[in-house]
């Protein structure tokens, strides 16, 4: 099993427009093949920082993730809207 952790922080004010962005996400990937689940979560001591969680059966299944189209819309949409300070990922 594959775990990638990615954690979002908004910019100053856009915390909730961001959190739905990102909850967005959850069905298309839990639909996704290989994919063991998907969180996604405020961080109680900032409430401006997201986590997005997902775990993974292998690691072609975990890059299919990173290349579906509904991340990298996700991802623009924020950047584009003015949603995202800082993006910062991880795997494991």
């Amino acid at each position: 099993m594959l775990s990638h952790t990615s954690v979002l922080q908004a910019m100053d004010g856009r915390a909730e427009q961001l959190g739905l962005c990102l909850h967005g996400l959850r069905e298309p990937v839990r639909g996704m093949a290989g994919c063991l689940g998907v969180e996604v979560r405020r961080l109680p001591h900032d409430a401006a920082l997201w986590v997005l969680e997902s775990r993974w059966q292998s690691a072609a299944a975990m890059q299919a993730f990173f290349a579906a189209p509904q991340l990298q819309q996700v991802l623009d949409r924020a950047m584009q809207q003015g949603l995202l300070r800082s993006l910062h990922c991880e795997a494991a």
